[in-house]
């Protein structure tokens, strides 16, 4: 069942805006990885490269050495980021290459290309969690499976966090653009899990 994503809505908090959230994620489960990547661009374009292109050009000749010879990572572009609206930042090819913002990938994979603004994506965790989910699914589980395991942690932590209120201002964004209860999300997880295995 392939067609337009549901937009999601995290304005509201009521059971109609839960239907409407619970099925903007079981729709993107159900869409290939090119398919939901393009969808989730639809919603939100990234205006900006993930790091700033004349310090990443410049590191890249000395691969990602300082000029002490020390590891360093480029600088990035402050201005990508939206995690203070709840949303991080997904490398397009990941579906390719594993960890793009971590330094022993960029090293190994240094075209600016995958930097870019039109091969990064904006999600929430959960979205960032079944991007991941079907990164593994279509590769057989060689790339993406890290990601799938280790964003639920944060997740819950997030839940747990909200039921023990203690959650400070940036963790209620983080949860907040989730949209959905915590036994909303388990239900979820369960079914991601289901779809991304079964194939």
């Amino acid at each position: 069942m392939k067609g337009k994503l549901q937009m999601l809505n995290y304005s509201q908090d009521n059971e109609n805006t839960h239907i409407s959230n619970i099925n903007h994620y079981l729709q993107l489960m159900k869409m290939s990885y090119k398919e939901a990547v393009n969808e989730l661009q639809g919603r939100e374009e990234c205006q900006y490269d993930y790091f700033n292109r004349q310090s990443f050009k410049n590191l890249a000749r000395k691969n990602f050495k300082s000029i002490n010879k020390k590891d360093r990572m480029p600088n990035y572009n402050k201005n990508r980021s939206k995690y203070s609206e709840g949303l991080v930042l997904h490398h397009v090819y990941e579906i390719k290459f594993k960890n793009l913002s971590y330094l022993k990938s960029i090293r190994n994979h240094p075209d600016f290309m995958y930097q870019q603004k039109e091969n990064l994506v904006y999600c929430n965790l959960l979205e960032h969690l079944i991007l991941h989910g079907l990164i593994a699914k279509e590769t057989k589980n060689k790339l993406g499976i890290g990601g799938y395991k280790s964003i639920p942690a944060q997740i819950e932590d997030l839940y747990s966090k909200e039921k023990n209120n203690k959650l400070n201002n940036q963790e209620k964004i983080l949860l907040g653009a989730i949209g959905l209860e915590y036994q909303e999300y388990k239900i979820l997880l369960a079914k991601a899990n289901k779809l991304l295995n079964d194939g």
